[in-house]
């Protein structure tokens, strides 16, 4: 792998040629939180929820409510009169009600003194939601980290992919050069000369599919985050998981999709308050203060031609029979807290399954990568005596070429099971779901 970070190195100074900033794994998981937008429509979500838990609490509070009215009679309404009234008018049968003009106002107050637990049950379910919108939140967060954790990843084995393959085709196309001139002094058999071109060919492909590789793996992270970049980094194994047990205890007390669900079942459980309260009576305390007049002639009223009023209420309201609405709510409502603790019930253990997969997965990739080191310095030995047989004159062109293959096979097996270890730990950290890591 030493041999890997000169090239490397190129390939970061290829980027900022190309505009690429260069960042950590840190600030491209930042750059993916303040760009994605599953994100900013969770954060509207919450927004949404807060606005509803708002709306619940206005219950609580008198409204007031202001009306007025101003009209111009172009024609006056009337009333008829009986017959027998018509002769103490005159014989007229019919007589204009009111003035040109007419104005009317009312001011209006009302509280709500007692609603059988409808307003806490409201606020309560609104909060319960509020909750859940919080911690899904919570949750859209952990899965970008993990997109974007990914991403980086997947750029860096892409990178390591394209300097082995390279560095494969730079060592071949010297053992095709040995052997065109072990050919030309009669040294080297015809078909070892053959063969070296052959491996040369093949590898020049091989070389443009890892860059193009690359190159959609640079445009994946860019996506992620938001911004042109390219990671700073090299693939470097990851570290050990934790201990199971506390991997179990820290999934189940911090998870943000477990929270959400325990939110909603709060959620739902004041939800049917609020349908058992819709049984209960409704007491509520209104003031009313009215002002009225009716005038002619002028646009405004005169001296004595208004007049005021007030009131005060308290208003009761039984409800006596509702058609059975009430005990559908009910019953829907405790079919939907059912729901959600099932739903509770079945997502821990998803949860569960899920962390104990990820540990294992950890665990396999680095035992794996153990074994991938060692045959990465087997491989490298044997080159080694492959090239100072060839140099020797015992050794052949093409053991030199199988030992080359050898070796670019288990750089590449190196490099992705560095890959695997680090999407492995970034897999655990999301199952668990603290938002943090997973030793």
């Amino acid at each position: 792998m030493k041999r890997f970070l000169p090239l490397v190195a190129l390939l970061g100074w290829a980027a900022l040629a190309h505009g690429q900033t260069p960042v950590g794994l840190e600030e491209a998981v930042r750059l993916a939180l303040a760009s994605d937008e599953t994100v900013q429509q969770a954060r509207e979500t919450v927004t949404a929820a807060e606005a509803q838990v708002a709306a619940a609490r206005a219950g609580r509070l008198p409204t007031l409510d202001l009306a007025g009215e101003y009209a111009a009679n172009l024609k006056k309404p009337v009333m008829f009169l009986p017959p027998a009234f018509a002769a103490g008018f005159g014989g007229a049968n019919k007589i204009e009600m009111g003035g040109d003009y007419e104005l009317a106002g009312a001011l209006t107050a009302r509280v709500n003194v007692w609603t059988a637990g409808r307003l806490s049950s409201a606020e309560g379910t609104a909060r319960g939601y509020l909750d859940a919108a919080r911690y899904r939140e919570t949750a859209v967060r952990d899965y970008v980290r993990y997109a974007a954790t990914a991403a980086y990843f997947d750029v860096l084995l892409a990178r390591a992919e394209l300097a082995n393959a390279g560095l494969a085709l730079a060592e071949t196309e010297e053992a095709a050069r040995l052997a065109r001139l072990g050919l030309d002094q009669g040294s080297v058999s015809r078909f070892d000369g053959l063969r070296a071109e052959v491996e040369v060919a093949n590898h020049r492909p091989r070389v443009v599919l890892a860059r193009n590789r690359a190159d959609l793996a640079l445009l994946t992270l860019a996506r992620v985050c938001g911004a042109a970049v390219t990671p700073a980094d090299t693939l470097s194994q990851a570290a050990p998981p934790a201990p199971l047990e506390i991997l179990l205890e820290r999934m189940r007390a911090s998870s943000p999709e477990l929270k959400a669900l325990a939110a909603m079942v709060v959620a739902r459980e004041r939800q049917v308050g609020l349908e058992e309260a819709g049984r209960g009576p409704v007491v509520q305390l209104s003031g009313n203060y009215a002002l009225q007049g009716q005038w002619d002639d002028d646009l405004v009223p005169g001296s004595g031609e208004t007049a005021g009023s007030s009131q005060v209420a308290l208003a009761v309201q039984v409800p006596i029979f509702d058609g059975l609405r009430a005990k559908a709510g009910i019953d829907g409502a405790r079919a939907e807290l059912r729901i959600a603790r099932l739903e509770q019930s079945r997502v821990l253990q998803d949860r569960e399954l899920a962390v104990r997969q990820a540990a294992l997965s950890l665990q396999n990739a680095l035992a794996a990568l153990d074994g991938a080191r060692e045959t990465v310095r087997l491989a490298q030995e044997t080159y080694r005596l492959a090239t100072v047989r060839l140099e020797s004159g015992v050794g052949t062109p093409l053991e030199r070429l199988d030992a080359e293959l050898a070796l670019s096979t288990a750089r590449a097996h190196l490099a992705s099971a560095l890959h695997s270890s680090n999407l492995a730990r970034a897999a655990l950290a999301l199952a668990v779901g603290d938002g943090g890591t997973a030793s």
